[in-house]
C-alpha cells in the first residue's frame, strides 16, 4: 500500500507554488495525497507576521488531530528563521525553504524507511481539481530590499530567478493540461532576470506567445519595477490582465523612510498617474501597514488621504506586527494593539468604499471571466480586473471552449 501525505499551506502564492511542487514530487515518489489519515503531514509555514506564526502552531495541532499516526514535518519561512526558537517536541522533521527534492528523499529515507525513488522527471502531472481554475507559477525567489519590518529576506535569501526556458515549458504543460490563466508569482518578481538577461517584460512577451493560453496575471510588483516597457505591454496585449498589485505600505513619507521603502509619495503617485494615463480602467490593488512605530494620528490621516487620492480598487490592510529579528521591532514608540486595530478598521472602511466605486464602474463593461463555478443558470468567476463576478448565463457573449470550470468566457450586462 502506498504511503499517504497531506500538505497544509499557509501564506503567500509562492508558498502555494512550493506546496504544489512538493506534492508533485511526492506523487512521483509513489506517495498518495489524502485529506486526512496521512502517514506524513507537512505544514508549509509563513512568518510574515506574528499572527502568521500563531497560525502555524495551530496548523500543527490540526495536522496532528486529523492525522494521528502521521510523522509531522514543519517547513517554510517560520522554520527557516525561527528554527532555534520553535518547540520541536511535536515535530519529526524541521525543514526550511527550497530543496524539495532533498526533502522528499529525507521523508522516504528517515521517516518512512523507504528507498529514495528517482525524482528526475520534470513532467507536471495533470492534477486539476474542480475548484482550481488558475495556475500559480513561481518565476523568482528571494529579496534583498530589507524593509525594516520584513522577515522574508532572512527566510528566502538572495534574489534567484528561474530560467525562462524552464518557466515557458512549465506553462506550456499546464496549458496543455487545461489551465487558461497563469499567475506569475515571486518574492520580488519585478526584479526577475534570467542568466540570459531576460527581464520580466521580455519574459511576458514570450509567455503571451504560448498557444491556448487565455491570459497571464502578475501577482505583485513594486512600484519601482513598473517600467515603461511593462506598462506599454499591458496596454497593447489583452492576454495580460488589466490589473496590477502594487504594495504601498504607507502614505506618509516619514513612515516610508522608517520602513526602508525605496520610494516616496511623489514618486508613487507619479507612477500611478503614468499608468492610468495610458490604461484608464486598470485595477490597482495594494497592501498597507497601519500602526507602524512612530505613526502619529496625523501620519495615519496622511495615509488615508493618499489612498483616497490614488483611488485603489482594493486594499489589503495589516496592523503592524513586530518581528523581534527585524529593525522595526526595536524602534521607539510602538503602538498598542487596540490603536492598531482601530486604524486598520478605519482604513478598511475606506477600502470598502473604493472597491464598491470601482466595481460599480465595471457593471456596464464587457468582461472576460475565468469560470470558477457553474450552478444551473449562474456562473461565478474572476474577471481580468481581479474581481469576483456572478452572472446569468444569458449574459454570455462568447464561450469558445464551452462553459466549464477553468475556461475563459466573455460576458456583458
Amino acid at each position: 500500500m502506498n504511503n499517504k501525505f497531506k500538505i497544509y499551506t499557509l501564506g503567500c502564492k509562492v508558498n502555494q507554488y512550493d506546496s504544489m511542487n512538493l506534492s508533485r514530487l511526492l506523487c512521483q515518489a509513489s506517495l498518495k495525497a489524502v485529506n486526512n489519515g496521512a502517514d506524513v503531514a507537512i505544514i508549509n509555514s509563513c512568518a510574515v507576521t506574528k499572527t502568521a506564526i500563531s497560525k502555524g502552531q495551530r496548523m500543527i495541532n490540526k495536522a496532528k488531530k486529523e492525522n494521528p499516526r502521521a510523522k509531522i514535518i514543519l517547513m517554510g519561512c517560520w522554520s527557516q528563521v525561527y528554527d532555534k526558537e520553535i518547540n520541536q517536541s511535536q515535530i519529526d522533521l524541521m525543514w526550511g525553504v527550497g530543496k524539495h527534492q532533498e526533502l522528499v528523499e529525507k521523508i522516504l529515507g528517515r521517516l518512512l524507511k523507504s528507498e529514495p525513488s528517482s525524482l528526475c522527471s520534470k513532467t507536471i502531472d495533470r492534477i486539476v481539481h474542480s475548484d482550481k481554475s488558475r495556475y500559480f507559477i513561481k518565476i523568482q525567489d528571494g529579496c534583498e530590499q530589507f524593509c525594516s519590518y520584513c522577515i522574508i529576506p532572512y527566510a528566502r535569501g538572495k534574489l534567484k530567478s528561474r530560467s525562462e526556458n524552464e518557466i515557458l515549458q512549465e506553462i506550456k504543460q499546464v496549458v496543455k493540461a487545461g489551465y487558461r490563466e497563469v499567475v506569475l508569482c515571486g518574492i520580488h518578481s519585478g526584479l526577475y532576470k534570467s542568466k540570459t538577461k531576460i527581464n520580466l517584460s521580455s519574459l511576458l512577451k514570450e509567455i503571451i506567445k504560448i498557444p491556448k493560453l487565455g491570459r497571464v496575471r502578475l501577482s505583485s510588483i513594486e512600484v519601482t519595477d513598473v517600467s515603461d516597457e511593462l506598462i506599454n505591454l499591458i496596454l497593447v496585449n489583452n492576454k495580460i490582465c488589466n490589473h496590477l498589485h502594487i504594495p504601498l505600505q504607507s502614505g506618509n513619507d516619514k513612515i516610508l523612510k522608517l520602513m526602508n521603502r525605496p520610494y516616496d509619495k511623489k514618486f508613487f503617485v507619479s507612477k500611478i498617474r503614468q499608468i492610468r494615463r495610458l490604461i484608464p480602467n486598470i485595477a490597482l490593488t495594494t497592501d498597507v501597514i497601519v500602526g507602524f512605530p512612530r505613526e502619529t494620528k496625523k501620519d495615519f490621516k496622511d495615509t488615508c488621504d493618499f489612498i483616497k487620492l490614488v483611488g485603489f480598487s482594493r486594499l489589503h490592510v495589516f496592523p503592524f506586527s513586530a518581528h523581534e529579528k527585524t529593525p522595526a521591532s526595536k524602534l521607539s514608540h510602538q503602538l498598542n494593539k487596540r490603536e492598531k486595530l482601530d486604524r486598520a478598521n478605519k482604513l478598511r472602511k475606506i477600502g470598502y468604499q473604493l472597491t464598491k466605486k470601482y466595481n460599480d464602474s465595471l457593471k456596464t463593461k464587457e468582461q472576460n471571466i475565468i469560470v470558477e463555478k457553474v450552478e444551473r443558470n449562474e456562473i461565478r468567476g474572476l474577471n481580468q480586473y481581479y474581481f469576483q463576478v456572478l452572472c446569468d448565463k444569458k449574459n454570455i457573449i462568447e464561450a469558445k471552449e464551452g462553459i466549464e470550470v477553468g475556461k475563459i468566457i466573455k460576458i456583458g450586462f
